[in-house]
C-alpha cells in the first residue's frame, strides 16, 4: 500500500542561516558604531572611564553565562528526541510488519495495512510539524487513531509483545508534548528581562563614555558589542531547538533520523 506523496516545504541549509545570522548581528554592529562616531563627533560622551565599569560586564557575562547554561540543557536533551521518536516509529512498524507476516487470514491482513497507513500519515506529519509547528490538536487525533489501530492488532499478539507497542506508544506522545512544552516555555522570562536591560545599560555606558585614543576605543567597543550580541542573540535562537520552520532560527536540531525513519516505513507499507 503506498502512501499519497506530501509537499515537503524546502528547507534553509544551516550554512546560509548561519550567513544571515552574522549578517544580521553585524548590521546591528555598524548601527551602533556609526552612532558612536556621531556622539563623538558632535560631543555628546558625558560619561568618564570608571573603575565600576568592569563590575557592569562581569555582572552582565554572570547572566549571559546563567542563560547559556540553562537552554543548552534543554537543548543537549532535545537533540535525542528525534532519534527516539524514529526508533519507536521503526519499532511499530517492524512489529506490525511481523503480525503480516505470521497471520495471512484477510481479516488480519486489512487491519495491518490499516495501522501501516495510519503510521506512515502519523510519521510524515509528525515530521511536518517538528519542521513548521503547526496545530497540536491534529497531530494527537492522529496519535489516537493509530492507537485504537493498534489496540486491534493486540488479538493476534502476545501479551508482552502488545505491552511493548503500547509503551512506544506512549512514549511517542510523552516526546510530542516534550516538544511542545520546549518549544512554549522560555527559560526563565524575568532573567531574559534582566540580562537585556543589562546588554542595553553596558552598550549605553560605551556610546556615551569618552575613551582615549578615540580609533583604540572604537575597536574595543566594536568587540564587546559584536560578542554581547552574537551571544545574546544565540541564547534567544537555543531557547527553542525546534524552529527549523523559522527564517530566522540558527542552530535547530537535526531531524534527518526521523525523516529516514519516515522513508523507511513509507517503504515496509508498501511492501
Amino acid at each position: 500500500m503506498t502512501h499519497p506523496a506530501r509537499q515537503v516545504p524546502v528547507q534553509i541549509s544551516p550554512w546560509r542561516r548561519r550567513l544571515r545570522f552574522f549578517c544580521r548581528v553585524s548590521l546591528l554592529l555598524l548601527v551602533i558604531l556609526a552612532i558612536k562616531i556621531l556622539m563623538h563627533r558632535q560631543h555628546w560622551e558625558l560619561l568618564a572611564p570608571n573603575p565600576l565599569f568592569p563590575a557592569l560586564v562581569a555582572s552582565e557575562v554572570f547572566l549571559m553565562g546563567f542563560l547559556l547554561n540553562g537552554v543548552m540543557m534543554d537543548y543537549k536533551e532535545s537533540e535525542k528526541i528525534p532519534g527516539e521518536l524514529a526508533a519507536a516509529l521503526e519499532c511499530l512498524a517492524s512489529e506490525a510488519r511481523s503480525v503480516r507476516e505470521r497471520h495471512a487470514q484477510a481479516d488480519v491482513q486489512a487491519d495491518v495495512s490499516g495501522a501501516l497507513a495510519l503510521l506512515v500519515g502519523f510519521a510524515h506529519d509528525l515530521l511536518a510539524w517538528i519542521r513548521d509547528a503547526g496545530a497540536l490538536s491534529p497531530l494527537l487525533s492522529q496519535l489516537d487513531d493509530l492507537q485504537r489501530s493498534i489496540e486491534r492488532l493486540g488479538l493476534c499478539n502476545a501479551a508482552p509483545l502488545q505491552a511493548r507497542l503500547l509503551v512506544e506508544l506512549a512514549g511517542l506522545r510523552r516526546q510530542i508534548y516534550r516538544i511542545e512544552v520546549i518549544r512554549e516555555t522560555a527559560f526563565i522570562p524575568t532573567v531574559y528581562g534582566m540580562t537585556y536591560v543589562g546588554a542595553v545599560l553596558l552598550i549605553g555606558g560605551l556610546l556615551f563614555a569618552e575613551i582615549e585614543p578615540f580609533g583604540e576605543g572604537l575597536y574595543f567597543i566594536g568587540a564587546i558589542t559584536l560578542l554581547l550580541l552574537k551571544l545574546l542573540m544565540l541564547i534567544g535562537d537555543l531557547d527553542n531547538p525546534f524552529a527549523l520552520g523559522q527564517a530566522k532560527s540558527v542552530e535547530s536540531v537535526t531531524v534527518d533520523p526521523l525523516a529516514l525513519a519516515v522513508d523507511r516505513l513509507s517503504r515496509i507499507a508498501a511492501e
